[in-house]
């Protein structure tokens, strides 16, 4: 596992690259892709982005993914990582500080159990909203 213990080495070195979103200085959400290396000690180190951004420190959520598109049509080998930290300078890298972690495999979970598994919580959030909804 990495330096907090919350990701996995081995499932992350499965993707190719990452996106990086943060908020920028004027409160709009922005996103640019980059490639990322794990070091020996299990850090994430990020590409710096070649666009000026000002999220060190700040709060970012990096996306890992993939996809395999089938030639007939539809997809096939999805998994995706989303990681929640926080990232600071480190010799030309941007080292990721993960705090949360959520993460989808389909050769774990195959999607139509992934969605019988969101039902619940999907209910939950339209109950809440149902309020607002008859107003």
């Amino acid at each position: 596992m990495t330096t907090l213990g919350l990701v996995d080495p081995d499932r992350l070195a499965l993707f190719r690259y990452g996106v990086i979103t943060w908020i920028d200085k004027d409160g709009f959400p922005f996103s640019v892709a980059t490639d990322f290396i794990l070091s020996e000690n299990g850090e994430i180190l990020l590409k710096k982005p070649s666009v000026p951004a000002t999220m060190t420190g700040g709060r970012v959520g990096v996306l890992f993914n993939h996809i395999t598109g089938i030639p007939t049509g539809g997809y096939t080998d999805r998994r995706y990582m989303l990681v929640w930290g926080t990232v600071s300078e480190d010799k030309g890298f941007l080292k990721l500080r993960p705090e949360e972690v959520s993460e989808w495999d389909e050769k774990i979970l195959p999607f139509d159990k992934l969605c019988a598994a969101a039902v619940p919580q999907g209910k939950r959030y339209l109950e809440s909203i149902q309020p607002s909804i008859d107003a």
